[in-house]
């Protein structure tokens, strides 16, 4: 399995979350009311803001490698079931929001808490649950 699959899967889902504002304001631009798609030099520096915010998405913060680790050996048990990994995942997001609250977070963690996790599909399956 290739696993450059799922790093793009993880940091994809943090790339939207974190650039959500530049890729409306993107695809804003490009509608249009007639079937005559728009000129792409209209939306240049919208195409432009997206990149960039992109780019900059696409840098791990030192403190969060751990936690990009679990989603990538969490994706790749599960076969790249986003569902069954979507709590490790958050996690990783939620550490590339907020480095500093995130080391405060591992801070008051017990030793219980910071075993290394371990991923067993055929024990434990996620299911997608809507409510949850």
């Amino acid at each position: 399995m290739d696993t450059k699959a799922f790093e793009v899967l993880i940091h994809g889902q943090y790339a939207f979350d974190a650039c959500r504002d530049e890729v409306y304001a993107y695809e804003d631009c490009r509608q249009t009311d007639s079937p005559v798609p728009r000129d792409p030099a209209e939306c240049e520096t919208k195409s432009r803001a997206v990149l960039g915010c992109f780019r900059k998405a696409e840098r791990v913060e030192p403190i969060c490698i751990d936690s990009f680790n679990d989603a990538r050996e969490c994706l790749f048990k599960a076969d790249g079931n986003l569902f069954s990994c979507k709590d490790v995942v958050n996690e990783y997001v939620y550490c590339q929001k907020d480095p500093l609250s995130f080391k405060n977070f591992l801070a008051a963690s017990t030793k219980e808490q910071r075993k290394p996790r371990t991923f067993d599909f055929i024990k434990f399956r996620g299911t997608y649950d809507k409510f949850h």
